[in-house]
């Protein structure tokens, strides 16, 4: 969850109360919230329990609630004290209604904003049945926080729109024709999850894939990986990670794009950088795949931008790499 004092006690609340959710769902009862009132529901819970004013809306198996918050940053653009704890107590709530409902829910999305600052908003995503595994121990609390993914950005749908607006005067277009256009041509659905988000009244989400999912938080733990590794920290910076699931020629794989630089023009040669970069990215996509028993897919394609240079791994290779049935050399030496 976002981090914040409360953040041990709002774990063990969220604990104690989905076990006895999922207790009620083993006995057979019927749903606390049916999925008629599913999305309902949770605007219901936030404002009895909470106090809080949300907006909620279902794409698929995807639910998206929306938090306007008063004071949502502080003067260095860190989450105040008070907007963790609103924002842990919203998904607290989704939580408690998505385990205890017979809606096909797989995945949820919180998106907040400061009211005085719209155009910067934090999206935080969650899978569902990460969800209930930390609740039934089967995954920690470290493992927990690692497979939620948070973003804080500008809005993309507000950076797009000022964009086109901008154009529109130039153009000198007549303002009654202006939003005509904007909803004609440019306020659709988002395709990527980058582009997720509400603004001036509307949702722009989708229905969430788990490949795709997975793709980004690959992208994400390869930073993370890297910053928190001493030795690989003092030799190179990753300013950039990008994950996709994607198809060719009736192939299906993970693309994951590394853009990394080193600290020193001391450090190690090109080719010395880049199988750093892809073994240490291999042994994050692995990891992770193998920890969501996820296997539809035929390759891995790890992309160094820096030195245009790629590494495809099949997925048998990438097993055997993981079980150390095959070393990293080894992959090397078969392409």
């Amino acid at each position: 969850m976002v981090k914040s004092q409360s953040h041990k006690s709002q774990s063990h609340k969220l604990k104690l109360v989905m076990c006895g959710l999922l207790l009620v769902t083993l006995f057979g009862c019927s749903p606390t919230y049916p999925k008629e009132k599913f999305a309902e529901s949770i605007v219901k819970l936030c404002k009895r329990e909470y106090k809080l004013d949300v907006k909620a809306a279902n794409m698929g198996k995807t639910v998206a609630i929306y938090v306007p918050l008063q004071e949502l940053w502080d003067m260095t653009f860190s989450l105040t004290k008070q907007a963790g704890e609103e924002i842990n107590d919203v998904i607290l709530s989704v939580s408690r209604v998505a385990l205890s409902t017979d809606a096909n829910c797989d995945f949820y999305v919180v998106i907040a904003h400061d009211v005085r600052i719209p155009e910067i908003e934090i999206v935080i995503i969650k899978y569902v049945d990460d969800v209930k595994r930390f609740m039934l121990n089967d995954i920690s609390r470290g493992e927990f926080a690692k497979r939620m993914l948070v973003d804080k950005r500008i809005n993309p749908q507000a950076k797009k729109e000022h964009a086109i607006k901008e154009v529109f005067e130039k153009m000198g277009l007549d303002k009654k024709w202006q939003d005509s256009v904007m909803n004609d041509f440019f306020r659709s659905q988002p395709t990527a999850l980058g582009d997720i988000g509400y603004w001036n009244g509307r949702f722009y989400i989708k229905d969430i894939s788990l490949p795709e999912y997975l793709a980004e938080q690959i992208a994400t733990r390869v930073r993370i990986d890297f910053f928190d590794d001493k030795n690989l920290s003092e030799m190179l910076t990753i300013k950039d990670s990008k994950g996709a699931y994607l198809s060719k020629e009736n192939k299906r794989y993970f693309q994951i794009q590394i853009l990394a630089e080193p600290k020193s023009f001391a450090q190690a040669s090109a080719d010395v950088m880049t199988s750093t970069v892809f073994r240490k990215s291999l042994e994050v996509v692995v990891q992770v795949l193998h920890g969501y028993h996820y296997d539809s897919y035929d390759y891995i394609e790890l992309v160094d931008e820096a030195s245009a240079r790629s590494l495809n791994v099949t997925k048998e290779d990438a097993e055997k790499f993981r079980k150390k049935k095959l070393t990293f050399d080894n992959i090397l030496s078969q392409t």
